[in-house]
């Protein structure tokens, strides 16, 4: 994104404008203060723990301070996934025009994928949605984008958007639910496959048994 290099307007006019602006900025700043504070609550307690009364002890105010920054725990998780998709964007960086479209996939998806998997939480709550925010507008054009120049019609486009991009945030969601689980309930999915699966009657199940080796390995 360019700096802006207009010319600062005289030091009157500006204090103006902080007068006219002042509340909204200070406001933008406390709702900047909630959603990284729900970031960190969310993690630490899990999407279960993140309530506007527990956020608001996390942050030592009122609950009523929230509802004024946010309508209610809906549109705080609208500004979750907004913040996710913001950051992810600043990892993905710039996409030279030179830059084949499937690396461009690769790259929006290497990316998700990791940020996601730092954050499962945010990702249970946010995977799904749909913010109308700017960051997502932002996202959405990369993506088709980078559908247009595989060359793609547009009906076709945005049928390979879509199965991109649930593919990607299944797969996120997929792990973070499994990293919300107990180690022992881990465990004993994981293990399953050689609990149950590898002792299955063959007759019965003959194709489960012939690739069972390789089921236990992946």
């Amino acid at each position: 994104m360019a700096k802006n290099t207009a010319p600062k307007a005289p030091a009157d006019a500006r204090t103006g404008a902080a007068r006219r602006t002042g509340p909204r900025q200070r406001r933008s700043v406390r709702r900047e203060a909630a959603v990284n504070a729900a970031f960190q609550l969310a993690e630490r307690e899990g999407t279960a723990g993140l309530t506007m009364r527990s956020l608001a002890q996390e942050l030592d105010v009122d609950v009523s301070i929230l509802y004024r920054l946010f309508r209610d725990k809906d549109e705080l998780v609208l500004a979750l996934c907004e913040r996710t998709i913001e950051i992810e964007l600043d990892e993905i960086g710039d996409i030279p025009d030179e830059e084949a479209w499937q690396d461009t996939l690769r790259r929006i998806a290497d990316v998700t994928w990791s940020y996601q998997n730092r954050f499962p939480a945010i990702t249970l709550l946010s995977f799904a949605r749909t913010t109308g925010g700017p960051a997502e507008h932002r996202m959405v054009e990369l993506l088709l984008s980078a559908f247009e120049r595989a060359g793609l019609p547009p009906a076709r486009a945005v049928l390979f958007y879509r199965a991109f991009i649930d593919t990607v945030l299944g797969l996120c969601a997929h792990s973070a639910s499994l990293s919300s689980l107990a180690p022992e309930d881990r465990e004993k999915d994981d293990s399953a496959w050689t609990r149950v699966y590898s002792h299955l009657p063959e007759r019965q199940y003959p194709a489960t048994a012939k690739h069972i080796d390789d089921l236990t390995a992946v």
